[in-house]
């Protein structure tokens, strides 16, 4: 039976603590550490599942301890969710630069928060059995080599495959293996949007291609057509040599192999697509949060910078027209007008620095504008 997966609960606060163990004790196993030093020496001894990690504890943050995480290969991919009080702009940068998944405020929504764990565990799952397939792929081919004359070309395809980062690629690499062993072939790469090569959309090869999406058989013959099919690679074979059964046998073989590499790519390549989506759509929602907060804040901000310079104006004019009916003398008013005018410089200069704030204010929004163009 598969044993439940295992949480940190990380928090100082034996409350916090026990307020999430009491939430997630049903479905999941739960260990608790009250500091990022203790985390990390548990880290050492059993790898969990997910990590929920506070921000504010004695000792190293959550943010130094998450960074820790991410440095250390073996606890690299744990996913993390920060359980903070804090719920400003800056602070779910903070978290994300640190390389945490997710990010709740207290006080948390229990509902949320299972949602969440699951989304987040079946994520890795998924990561996790695609470089398992892809390394189970290596394996198969290594084994099935032979000193056949097409071998170089498979070492040289297995190699090559794992710097590759975008299904059309994926395509013309196996094209072009299939072309050194004398072939002519058309790829489907079955991802959200279906990759095709060497036919056109809509010909009878892409049909065929595309129908094979739903059939679960490895390898089908169709006269002197040969379709390899393994998960979201599918390729057409145009011209099997039927005449040389040796070589037909062996370049089915190397064929079938090709496929389960580059599916094994193919999954991965699917799986980073997907992380880099929820990564761009975390950034997005950040940055939504960021503008509605900053132009709050920039609106008082104009507010109180527009009251003060009409408080100003309006106090000196009304002293202006007082001093007539005060019967001062010339040197006292040339006095009572210079206060007057050294306080509206202090004011003025107030107003200046809330417009500084305003502007500081934009360059976090445009720091966040550059994190998204990088993804």
């Amino acid at each position: 039976m598969t044993p439940q997966p295992l949480i940190y609960i990380v928090d100082d606060a034996a409350d916090n603590r026990l307020l999430l163990r009491s939430l997630l004790e049903d479905k999941y196993r739960i260990s608790e550490a009250e500091s990022g030093e203790q985390c990390l020496s548990m880290l050492e001894q059993e790898e969990p599942d997910l990590i929920l990690l506070d921000i504010n504890m004695p000792g190293i943050s959550g943010y130094h301890t998450c960074l820790t995480i991410r440095k250390t290969a073996r606890s690299a991919t744990i996913p993390v969710i920060f359980v903070s009080a804090r719920d400003s702009a800056e602070e779910r940068l903070a978290g994300f630069e640190a390389g945490a998944d997710d990010y709740l405020t207290k006080p948390i929504d229990g509902t949320l928060l299972l949602e969440k764990i699951e989304f987040h565990l079946q994520r890795c799952l998924s990561r996790k059995q695609a470089i398992a397939q892809s390394h189970e792929a290596m394996n198969v081919a290594m084994e099935a080599m032979t000193s056949s004359s097409e071998l170089g070309q498979i070492i040289h395809f297995v190699k090559e495959v794992q710097a590759i980062q975008k299904g059309s690629a994926l395509a013309v690499a196996i094209m072009t293996v299939a072309a050194q062993f004398g072939l002519n072939c058309c790829v489907l790469i079955d991802e959200a949007e279906p990759v095709l090569l060497g036919c056109t959309a809509g010909s009878m090869e892409a049909k065929v291609l595309m129908k094979f999406r739903n059939v679960d058989q490895r390898i089908t013959h169709l006269g002197v057509r040969t379709v390899i099919h393994s998960g979201m690679v599918i390729i057409l074979i145009k011209n099997m040599p039927l005449d040389d059964e040796a070589r037909y046998g062996r370049l089915k073989d190397h064929l079938a192999v090709l496929a389960d590499i580059a599916n094994g790519r193919a999954q991965s390549i699917a799986a980073e697509s997907n992380l880099s989506q929820q990564r761009t759509q975390f950034l997005r929602d950040l940055i939504a949060l960021a503008e509605d907060n900053i132009r709050l804040t920039s609106n008082d901000i104009n507010a109180y910078t527009e009251s003060v310079t009409n408080t100003v104006s309006d106090m000196v004019i009304r002293l202006e027209g007082m001093l007539f009916s005060l019967g001062l003398e010339e040197d006292q008013e040339k006095k009572l007008m210079k206060l007057a005018n050294q306080t509206t410089a202090r004011l003025d200069d107030m107003a200046g620095k809330a417009k500084d704030m305003d502007g500081n204010l934009s360059k976090i929004l445009e720091a966040l504008y550059d994190l998204l163009a990088q993804q």
